[in-house]
């Protein structure tokens, strides 16, 4: 039997596991939702009752700093199945960017025959990373930054890795392997837009979680 996937959103507090307290977590339609990273403003925000527009995410973008790399501070799940809240379309994904540990989850139903590994690219397509967010074809510029925090916290301030393309990817298993039972592993992530960038842009991308079993 296949081992089957949740991808987990915590919404409430980002200290708690999904094994303590599985209601502080939202679980992804794959086929519907998705995610907005955005620095958001009076529309643009947590528990939107309308989906937003193209033209309401461009107000709220993230304006880019001639002095100092830029962090966007805000990730929104945009939630069609309305899993929490009732008519609520959209819930802050809580610790996004900060030193919390339980903030994406990854949860699998049995073992796993590889580590599962996030990966970041342009489309479903899986063959590029061309869009800025990405590196702009070089995957170490990525803006997109994970640590797994399946392990351990990631301490003040952390910086993290770039996801994109296959020779960029975070190892969400702390690079132990496999996973030898049903279990939930976790990372956290942010997009950090290097100083003075000078392409302004609005983009969307596809994250991967990548895995075998037996």
């Amino acid at each position: 039997m296949a081992t089957t996937l949740k991808v987990l959103l915590n919404y409430v507090d980002a200290a708690v596991t999904y094994a303590v307290t599985p209601a502080d977590y939202i679980e992804m339609d794959l086929t519907n939702d998705y995610l907005v990273w955005t620095t958001g403003d009076a529309t643009v925000k947590d528990l939107m009752t309308a989906e937003p527009t193209a033209a309401q995410l461009n107000a709220a973008a993230t304006i880019i700093s001639d002095s100092a790399d830029t962090t966007v501070p805000l990730c929104l799940l945009m939630d069609y199945s309305h899993d929490v809240g009732g008519s609520y379309y959209t819930h802050k994904v809580i610790g996004m960017s900060e030193n919390k540990r339980y903030v994406y989850g990854f949860n699998f139903s049995a073992a796993t025959a590889t580590e599962p590994q996030l990966e970041a690219w342009d489309t479903t397509g899986h063959t590029t990373n061309n869009k800025h967010v990405l590196g702009a074809g070089m995957a170490a510029n990525s803006m997109l930054k994970g640590v797994c925090t399946t392990s351990a916290p990631l301490g003040a301030g952390w910086a993290g890795a770039a996801l994109a393309n296959s020779t960029n990817v975070l190892l969400l298993n702390a690079g132990k392997g496999a996973l030898g039972a049903t279990g939930t592993l976790y990372a956290n992530l942010k997009i950090v837009i290097p100083t003075a960038y000078a392409t302004p842009a609005a983009e969307t991308f596809v994250l991967t979680v990548r895995y075998c079993w037996a």
